[in-house]
């Protein structure tokens, strides 16, 4: 079995985890068994797995050890759960509230999650602190949560299917209050197995998933959950690294590593990993030379369906002046670059209209968001500029719009650039590391500028906005270009890799 591991599916699912289910698409038509590993508890997974389209075909730590024996929703479980918790003898129950009473003390309040279905369970005591939290993923009580008096966690228990403890997170306090894991113990196949940290845990669990299956092969695509677990297995097995973004912290081959590929070195010369994978040829040639390998393979996270390459989009439904960019509100993307050339040209261009797709990003509590948000409105700009925040499908949005630009520091893939071109969507994206310029055919399917200069950039658009017959041959030429990642093709990279490494399975 191929694994392919990750942190965890969201409903705002992340490129990597779609490029993952694209992954599983190929191995299929190749005959490969292949599944998703997830080492992060998540309490969408029934709803993202229906989303993807992966029922039965994810593997995750928590579940395969807890066995819970989930509970498709009905109007009345929960609801009758819910009444037997807060029916117990000497309080009153406040049906609006979901709480029970004990005179004038809150002592137990359900919460629900957006489905109308329980989320978590408070237990308190009578001074009014919170004891106990129960935890339920789909109408099963799935782990628990316990409390000191400064509200830290001391304990956090995971359920079998009988109700009984399976996995235990032992903490104590830290600086600033906050909780420390000390310890996880584990009862697992007649024994109990005690843990210092996480990643000794995933070990374990990792390592059962190949006693469980001799042919295993591991392909992380989140290194941050993968690496340290990796070093401490007892296995040694094909393991391999894929990039999804660029291994620098500036995207040059000779810039600084990201923290997470400070040892991708040493592990590939203890064998800890077997090899690397990027989406690009550029990428992947200047992996191999920075990390000293050989097996540095280049293969693309993702591919147009043959459908959608021949499909007609007529020109026409486009509509003149609509930019649009399909980026996460994070500091990498850029996106001043293009708010603030927007708002110049809409001086010159009133019909300019841009429209953002993606996310806000958490990262720094929210900081890059909010300055973007906080430039449109200063710039009294909100009219033409706008966030449209996650869409799962932007077929319409490709197939309308005049033209998508990519301004960010780098990328790993550009994969909104693609897809872009695939629905014959004119792009103009700064020629950075990596992806533009295997995407775009310059001056024919889009157009490739210096990266970060916003002059270019501001030049270029205002030509594509005065010059409606260029963008029609840009997008006439759009799905040609992008033609080279159908799914033949990349299934064929797929199964050269598979060769090489002398992993396909029979």
């Amino acid at each position: 079995m191929n694994y392919f591991i990750t942190s965890r599916q969201d409903l705002l699912t992340s490129a990597i985890e779609l490029a993952q289910v694209k992954r599983l698409r190929i191995f299929d038509s190749l005959h490969q068994p292949a599944t998703i590993v997830t080492l992060a508890y998540n309490f969408a997974h029934r709803e993202v797995e229906k989303k993807l389209d992966v029922g039965g075909r994810v593997i995750n730590l928590f579940q395969y050890f807890q066995k819970l024996p989930y509970r498709v929703f009905d109007a009345r479980s929960d609801g009758q759960l819910a009444q037997l918790i807060l029916h117990q003898s000497g309080f009153v129950v406040h049906e609006a509230e979901h709480a029970a009473y004990a005179g004038d003390k809150k002592r137990v309040q359900v919460v629900y999650n957006d489905q109308r279905r329980i989320y978590y369970i408070d237990y308190l005591d009578r001074f009014g602190f919170l004891d106990q939290r129960d935890f339920y993923d789909c109408g099963c009580r799935s782990h628990s949560e316990f409390y000191e008096d400064r509200g830290r966690v001391v304990t956090r228990q995971y359920y079998d299917g009988q109700g009984n403890p399976k996995l235990i997170y032992y903490y104590r306090g830290g600086d600033n209050n906050q909780p420390v894991l000390t310890m996880i113990r584990l009862a697992d196949r007649g024994q109990v197995v005690s843990f210092d940290t996480e990643d000794d845990l995933r070990a374990y669990f990792l390592d059962q998933l190949v006693e469980d299956d001799p042919h295993a092969c591991f392909i992380s695509d989140r290194s941050d959950y993968t690496f340290k677990a990796f070093k401490k297995m007892k296995y040694l097995i094909p393991r391999y690294q894929v990039f999804h973004s660029a291994f620098t912290e500036n995207g040059q081959p000779d810039g600084k590593l990201f923290t997470v590929y400070d040892g991708i070195k040493e592990m590939l010369d203890k064998k800890f990993l077997r090899g690397l994978i990027s989406a690009t040829q550029q990428e992947t040639t200047e992996a191999g030379k920075r990390f000293d390998t050989a097996a540095s393979y280049g293969i693309p996270v993702t591919y147009l369906d043959q459908g959608l390459l021949l499909k007609h989009i007529p020109f026409e439904q486009r509509k003149r002046g609509q930019i649009i960019a399909v980026a996460r509100l994070t500091n990498v993307k850029r996106l001043d670059h293009l708010i603030n050339t927007v708002i110049t040209l809409h001086e010159k261009f009133p019909v300019v209209d841009l429209k953002i797709y993606g996310f806000d990003d958490s990262w720094n509590n929210y900081a890059t968001s909010t300055h973007l948000k906080r430039l449109v409105k200063d710039k009294q700009a909100g009219d033409y500029i706008h966030f449209c925040g996650y869409e799962h499908d932007l077929t319409a949005v490709y197939e309308t719009a005049a033209v998508e630009v990519l301004t960010s520091s780098y990328e790993g893939f550009a994969m909104a650039l693609l897809e872009a071109q695939g629905h014959g969507c004119p792009a103009v994206s700064y020629d950075i590391n990596y992806g533009p310029a295997e995407i775009i055919k310059d001056g024919e399917s889009g157009r490739l500028l210096p990266a970060g200069d916003m002059h270019a950039l501001y030049v270029t658009l205002a030509e594509l906005l005065q010059n409606h017959d260029l963008l029609r041959q840009y997008s006439a030429h759009a799905q040609e270009a992008a033609a080279k990642y159908s799914f033949e093709n990349v299934r064929k990279r797929w199964a050269d890799f598979l060769k090489k490494e002398r992993l396909y399975q029979e």
